[in-house]
């Protein structure tokens, strides 16, 4: 029974966390997004293209977590 309750609750946290932390992580993204606008910002493409694959690789880390989690669970070892 405290399993369950256990199980309930870190669902819970998780539906309650991620519409927040996603719409934090997208409104950020579009703030970065509003800086290629040449009109109010001064850069190199070099330093924007470095701040792009910055993103992407920490998006890339998040996906190979999941990934690993995946193939936990799928992994079965017999001799």
């Amino acid at each position: 029974m405290e399993e369950k309750k256990k199980n309930v609750n870190k669902r819970k946290r998780f539906t309650d966390l991620a519409p927040i932390r996603v719409n934090n992580v997208l409104k950020h993204i579009r703030l970065v997004g509003n800086m290629t606008n040449k009109n109010n910002y001064d850069y190199f493409t070099e330093e924007f293209k470095k701040i792009l694959k910055d993103i992407d690789d920490e998006l890339s880390l998040i996906k190979s977590k999941l990934k690993a989690q995946e193939n936990k669970k799928k992994k079965i070892w017999k001799l």
